[in-house]
């Protein structure tokens, strides 16, 4: 009964007349309608930062928990920067109560003065701890105003909090010089560095000169008030931004590609293994320039900028935090890869702050089609610790490494890794000091790389198995049952499948749906762990391209078995990795390639677009030899029997004026498919979400009335036979955010799918 007396009496106190809400009201009275610091806040903060000077914090130190609603009292920074952050952002709510500024709350005495609610004297931080819990037995529990600053001392206990490291700590305060205010009393978020950065991105995104950003700071410094902050130069503006400290490196490349200027070759003046010069000829005086560069962007910095971001600090230990549903995958956590990798290295995995990351890489041609060619090749690396829905945005896929063209890097790729593979490694082995701003210390943070994903042409350059010719699969590997077509002249891997099937499945002894008279009884191949392929890469002499050069991987250069037993061309330099042999998946392949080449190819035969389609002259005269299909041969007279899965011209003509004028999109969905249609003829220009989106939203029902049923439900998927699974229904469950286990036995639904095709056809 005392105490529940006790906790009314300190509400009714609370509640009164002249009370500390009223008091100070002026803290949440930020700014004006017009966006100006008001008078009051302005005379109410003075009165605060006397109150914090009188601490014996800050009189020891110089520094004082910042109240800003960013910092949250969780950060010290000096008199000034705290006044900075308090014009600029304001209190964090609800700080009714200076606690962490020398002030308590007085529930003893009851004083008519508008200051009885509060100790004005500094008080010895253990002390009003001390006094808080001894407060809380006598409050009720359910007392909001006590629990708050309980909660708040038990939180920032001067014995947990560290301070941020050296780096960390010189970030932190170039930061807050570079965001300090535009001009007094402008709109928050108004900085000198947010300027700069939108500067810098209007003149990469219309590519100004110069001349012409000196022009437009020229016009800021000028018509903005009188006390602005706002850089004077564009060379000013690139300072800044640089000094944020996320380097970028310039290397010099071979003319031929051969090797890096880098590293112990820093200052040689040709190559190792062409002997062509380093530089172009020059005039005396002038400054000397390479034939050919590459950029490194270093990661690093940029994983730790994550650690000291409140925004994404927190959610780096999303991936060990989170709760995996059985039998479901959401996130790359919960794949088999990963759990293999931290059973394997339990050390690593004990620490949910080290980051596992994914590389992926492509070339494009920044010209387009039509424009001259030009291969360029960006690398980015992928942090995945990140919640799923986070980590796939752009601002988290770090551009590494450009490869610059105009021609196409091939297998001498390695040459350009070799700096991020360095830093990998130290990341690996030593780590790198950083500071945690979510959790408030330092630690030692390593870093791996989990996989790459990549098409499958890039596969072969970042695996070194050539991923092209009878031997192209590198999990078959030279016990693969592709064979040559006869006419044309082309790998087929047409019904290389079935062996992957349960040993009795009836698909096995198929003799129709298949390959002609033939029963797969072989076994799958047998896998091959990381260590047992580094062996046989060693075992066939296949070289490292660092050391050979990046030219040296031709096939006059490979051992007598290439192409034969073994497609190795090269010892990708991702072995120098500790960790790689004993990784369960290396490289992965992009869904979104293989499905474009899926869509494209078949489409292109359903509408006999010439030169693109599979249903040519060529393949007619090899399909006696191999399919027993006999409505397909072409007869003895020469005439070639039409497909039922080919649309006629009164077909085509409805599909694509259907498209052209009534299929439509919510806007940024997808792009504008009418420019697609090509004369009436075929679809062109396609990227690879306009056709994961088609096959996914449109093929389902656009050929139910202009193709034969049978081939309709191939197309659509309206037809599941126990297990039978088709391309759309396989397509569309691999892009789902949420996979099941029982799905992954993919080798077993091709094989399926293969049956399902033949016999619909």
């Amino acid at each position: 009964m005392q105490k529940k007396k006790k906790s009314k009496n300190v509400k009714k106190k609370m509640s009164g007349d002249g009370n500390y809400l009223e008091l100070r009201r002026w803290m949440y009275t930020h700014k004006d309608a017009n966006g100006r610091v008001t008078k009051e806040y302005l005379e109410g903060l003075e009165t605060f930062m006397h109150q914090a000077d009188s601490t014996p914090l800050a009189q020891e130190s110089g520094k004082m928990f910042c109240p800003c609603r960013k910092c949250n009292n969780s950060k010290l920074a000096t008199r000034e920067n705290v006044w900075k952050h308090l014009i600029n952002r304001g209190f964090m709510p609800n700080y009714y109560i200076w606690f962490q500024h020398g002030e308590g709350y007085n529930y003893e005495n009851e004083a008519s003065s508008s200051n009885s609610n509060f100790q004005n004297e500094p008080v010895d931080h253990l002390h009003n701890q001390h006094r808080y819990y001894q407060e809380e037995q006598m409050v009720d529990n359910y007392d909001r105003v006590h629990d708050m600053v309980a909660d708040a001392f038990v939180a920032h206990d001067d014995d947990e909090v560290e301070e941020p490291n050296i780096d960390a700590k010189k970030f932190y305060e170039m930061l807050d010089a570079a965001n300090q205010p535009l001009y007094s009393g402008c709109r928050e978020g108004l900085s000198k560095l947010s300027l700069a950065a939108r500067m810098m991105s209007i003149k990469t995104d219309h590519n100004l000169p110069e001349s012409c950003m000196n022009a437009w700071t020229d016009l800021f410094k000028e018509y903005l008030p009188e006390d602005n902050v706002s850089a004077d130069s564009y060379y000013e503006i690139q300072k800044l931004v640089y000094s944020l400290g996320l380097p970028s490196e310039m290397i010099d490349v071979c003319i031929d590609n051969c090797m890096l200027y880098w590293g112990d070759d820093e200052k040689l003046e040709e190559c190792r293994f062409c002997k062509k010069p380093r530089f172009k000829p020059q005039g005396r005086g002038r400054n000397r320039v390479p034939y050919q560069r590459m950029w490194y962007l270093p990661i690093t910095d940029r994983l730790k900028r994550l650690y000291q971001s409140e925004e994404t600090a927190g959610k780096m230990r999303w991936h060990a935090e989170h709760t995996q549903t059985d039998g479901e995958m959401t996130h790359p956590s919960d794949a088999r890869a990963w759990k293999h990798f931290n059973k394997i290295y339990p050390q690593f995995a004990s620490n949910s702050r080290n980051v596992y990351m994914g590389l992926c890489t492509d070339g494009f041609s920044p010209f387009g089609m039509s424009g001259r060619q030009y291969s360029l090749w960006p690398v980015f690396m992928t942090p995945y610790n990140l919640p799923p829905d986070t980590c796939m945005q752009r601002e988290f896929l770090f551009l590494t490494i450009l490869i610059p063209g105009p021609n196409h890097p091939k297998r001498s790729l390695d040459v350009f890794l070799q700096p991020l593979i360095k830093e990998l490694k130290d990341l690996w082995s030593t780590g790198v000091r950083t500071y945690d701003c979510s959790t408030k210390t330092n630690f030692t943070m390593r870093a791996m790389l989990l996989w790459t994903i990549s098409d499958f042409p890039a596969y072969g350059m970042l695996s070194g198995w050539t991923t092209h010719g009878r031997l192209s699969c590198p999990y078959c590997n030279g016990t693969t049952d592709a064979f040559q077509l006869k006419n044309g002249r082309k790998t087929s891997w047409f019904d290389c499948h079935r062996r992957f099937l349960p040993i009795n499945h009836l698909y096995r002894r198929n003799r129709k749906l298949f390959r002609q008279k033939r029963v797969v009884r072989d076994t799958p191949p047998p896998y091959l762990t990381g260590e047992q392929i580094e062996q046989q890469i060693d075992y066939y002499g296949a070289q490292e391209t660092v050391r050979c050069g990046g030219n040296w991987h031709v096939p006059g250069n490979m051992s007598d078995y290439y192409g034969v037993q073994h497609n190795w061309h090269k010892k990708s330099i991702f072995w120098e990795l500790p960790y790689w042999k004993d990784l369960l998946l290396r490289h992965n392949l992009d869904v979104m390639h293989i499905e474009k080449n899926f869509f494209e190819n078949i489409m292109n035969t359903i509408l006999n677009v010439p030169g693109k389609t599979k249903d040519n002259q060529k393949s007619r005269l090899d399909l006696p030899d191999i399919c027993s299909r006999p409505e397909l041969h072409i007869k003895s007279n020469g005439q070639v029997p039409v497909p039922v899965f080919r649309s006629s011209s009164e077909q085509k003509s409805v599909l694509f004026n259907w498209v052209a004028s009534a299929v439509k999109f919510p806007d940024g969905y997808v792009s504008n498919l009418s420019r697609c249609v090509e004369k009436g003829q075929k679809f062109s220009g396609m990227k690879s979400h306009d056709c994961h989106v088609f096959m996914q939203r449109l093929v389902p029902f656009a050929f139910a009335e202009l193709l034969p049923t049978k081939v309709h439900e191939a197309l659509a998927g309206n037809i599941l036979l126990l297990t039978l699974i088709n391309f759309l229904i396989y397509f569309s469950k691999i892009c789902t955010n949420n996979l099941l286990n029982c799905f992954w036995n993919i080798q077993s639904h091709w094989s399926i799918f293969q049956g399902l095709e033949h016999s619909h056809s």
